[in-house]
């Protein structure tokens, strides 16, 4: 199977075959998503017709609604497709010559397709948060989401009273050398996770923290309850050379 996969990616012929039948496969994606839209635009047209400029501003708002028809039904049948695509997917390294490194980046290229599609007009919204669950997402109670940047949330848990702010990325996956990394990550109750801050694969993050706008988490690190944890700001080396000296004067006076 690996020397099999190999020959497929690593040949310019079938790379090109391949690559052509999974945008034919995401344009079926995206053309079944706007099934429920194209009807409502025909049936306005059919009935009530172009007759003068009322019908064509009636026409202008029905496609208004329309849009935004599709931005639904594409969050519900991505999310189905993307959810058949990673069944069996659990936390491990996969070498890229394998088959759950080819599903993955089929399924990765359908979520960026709605990533940049439709995820930036739904985020804080109830129906980003019905995708991520039918991805397999686990979300609690009063949970508030307020970006697009949950990626591979199958295997990702968020519990009771969490916030995460704009542009957050949270990520069940990292590449470390020829491989695909996955793992767990896990959001404890009553957390606050800030703009634009940065959590890797096999993190856990307990009750009641506080991560700082813009913090980098590094993979399979533990941050116990109650903390607050917040990046580092720039400031000058000598300053940081004094804020080492100080901390080690109170160690070494406990």
């Amino acid at each position: 199977m690996k020397k099999i996969i190999e020959f497929l990616m690593n040949n310019w012929l079938t790379s090109t075959v391949i690559s052509l039948i999974v945008y034919i496969f995401y344009g079926l994606v995206i053309g079944v998503s706007m099934i429920p839209s194209a009807l409502l635009i025909y049936e306005f047209v059919k009935y009530v017709g172009l007759n003068d400029i009322k019908t064509i501003i009636l026409l202008s708002i029905t496609i208004g609604i329309a849009i935004y028809l599709f931005f639904i039904v594409a969050l519900i049948v991505f999310g189905v497709v993307e959810r058949i695509l990673t069944i069996g997917f659990k936390p491990g390294k996969y070498p890229t010559s394998s088959g759950v490194f080819a599903r993955w980046l089929v399924y990765s290229g359908l979520h960026v397709i709605l990533l940049n599609l439709v995820l930036p007009y739904v985020s804080g919204t109830v129906y980003a948060k019905i995708f991520y669950r039918i991805l397999g997402c686990k979300i609690g109670k009063n949970v508030f989401i307020n970006t697009r940047g949950l990626h591979d949330s199958y295997l990702l848990t968020i519990k009771d009273n969490v916030v995460i702010g704009g542009d957050a990325n949270i990520s069940c996956h990292i590449f470390e050398g020829n491989y695909l990394y996955l793992n767990n990550i896990e959001i404890g109750s009553n957390t606050l996770i800030s703009a634009e801050s940065y959590i890797m694969p096999g993190v856990t993050i307990g009750n009641n923290c506080n991560i700082g706008l813009k913090t980098y988490i590094r993979k399979n690190k533990k941050i116990e309850d109650n903390s607050v944890i917040m990046s580092i700001p720039g400031i000058p080396n000598k300053k940081v050379a004094e804020i080492i000296k100080d901390n080690n004067k109170v160690k070494n006076a406990e």
